[in-house]
């Protein structure tokens, strides 16, 4: 049990990891910059791997499902995300976006795809007061987050643009769940990571035109941020989702992010050096206890099959 508990654990801190040093690079580099960098520098660090697995990774399938979730998942969903970092607290977007499961299983119920009921409602609004608890008080304020902060329209605008970023994420896993090819999920991240830095690449030649503001990224810090998030975050955390996967099925794995709430706010701790309040804390343990009612034990009473490539969509960060 404790082996157990120390693989997730591990996989929680490596997922929710991104967004704290995305933190620190988007101090020097523009976020979208960051990201057209990232996801192409990952797609030339997958190359090799889907090489090995011949032409595969050719077929017009599965590159129209990779060239998808490109777009939905990181294009749109990281992209969004990473620009409301310049606004809201590292741990605070860590706390939205873990809170996709439920936007996932809410669109699964219009689409008709799951059914509502008394426990997921339960489920709902357990989560929202933990989200309440996470993102509203601020440690060093004494009370609740400042009014000159949330009236604020940089920081709506950041807020606007984690739970824009988080809904986009949840269409993506809801669109793309049983479209999948049955491709390799090393494939299917590949042409996600490629698709993505193309996409973006036009947007981030358009907020930084000038190449001094490129030259950032050779900074120590933002080079060393940028090579966690291709190699460390692309490659890694996605290998240990799929160990998971392997080890304990596509649900239980999943459980994994019911860990995120906590494991940013002690990241950002850590990292960043913010203040941790105790309703904080406890605002962590709603949104995992929620979501556990909500979406995972609901899935494990009925035990969907989940295919690998739509699996290996949920690993992004």
């Amino acid at each position: 049990m404790g082996r157990i508990l120390v693989l997730f654990a591990g996989f929680s801190l490596v997922w929710s990891s991104a967004f704290i040093v995305g933190k620190v690079a988007i101090a020097d580099l523009d976020p979208i910059v960051l990201l057209a960098i990232r996801f192409l520098l990952g797609a030339l660090c997958l190359l090799p791997f889907v090489l090995r697995r011949g032409q595969l990774f050719l077929h017009i399938p599965v590159m129209r499902f990779g060239a998808i979730a490109g777009v939905l998942n990181n294009a749109l969903y990281l992209g969004l995300s990473f620009l409301a970092l310049q606004t809201v607290p590292a741990p605070v977007l860590v706390v939205i976006i873990s809170c996709a499961p439920l936007l996932t299983s809410a669109f699964a119920v219009v689409s008709g795809q799951e059914t509502l009921n008394a426990q997921r409602l339960a489920g709902f609004a357990i989560c929202v007061a933990g989200v309440a608890c996470v993102a509203i008080w601020q440690p060093g304020s004494g009370i609740n987050m400042p009014l000159a902060v949330m009236s604020g329209i940089s920081a709506w605008a950041g807020y606007a643009m984690a739970i824009g970023g988080t809904v986009a994420f949840a269409f993506g896993t809801v669109y793309l769940r049983g479209r999948s090819t049955g491709a390799s999920p090393v494939d299917v991240n590949f042409w996600q990571s490629l698709v993505g830095g193309l996409v973006l690449m036009p947007v981030a030649l358009f907020r930084a035109p000038e190449l001094a503001q490129w030259q950032a990224a050779l900074h120590l810090q933002t080079l060393m941020a940028i090579l966690y998030l291709a190699v460390v975050i692309t490659l890694g955390a996605m290998f240990m989702w799929l160990y998971l996967i392997k080890r304990f099925g596509a649900s239980k794995a999943a459980a994994a992010h019911l860990i995120n709430p906590l494991s940013g706010l002690i990241l950002a701790a850590a990292i960043l050096g913010n203040d941790i309040a105790a309703i904080q804390i406890v605002g962590a343990v709603l949104i995992g206890f929620g979501l556990y009612i909500a979406v995972f034990r609901t899935a494990t009473r009925h035990k969907p099959v989940v295919s690998k490539g739509a699996a290996s969509c949920r690993a992004t960060s």
